[in-house]
């Protein structure tokens, strides 16, 4: 226990609590056209999305990259309001769900 934690417990107060997950990641899942090899990209809300006039209030404009074949995978992907996603592009690959993500890992 650290000299601010001491210090911290004698006067009542507690530990600061860590936050769960990463509350400024969007996770995508991709499939590369060339290999097959699932894979998934974090993008950040904060850096990563533009605000533009189009089919939704945030774009994302990406490219990304598997670990196994190494093809350039270019994604344009347009998000509302909730992060939802409103419309995608991807070139050199599919976009997948989390469950399509998990269920091609386990195999």
């Amino acid at each position: 226990m650290g000299f601010f934690d001491k210090l911290r417990k004698a006067f009542g107060g507690s530990a600061p609590t860590q936050p769960q997950g990463d509350p400024n990641a969007i996770w995508l899942y991709l499939r590369c056209s060339r290999c097959g090899t699932p894979f998934r990209v974090r993008v950040d809300r904060r850096n990563d999305l533009s605000r533009e006039d189009g089919p939704g209030v945030f774009l994302l404009r990406k490219q990304a990259m598997d670990n196994k074949c190494f093809q350039l995978i270019e994604v344009e992907i347009w998000f509302d309001a909730n992060y939802a996603i409103v419309s995608s592009d991807v070139q050199g690959g599919t976009l997948l769900t989390e469950e399509e993500y998990k269920a091609a890992q386990a195999q």
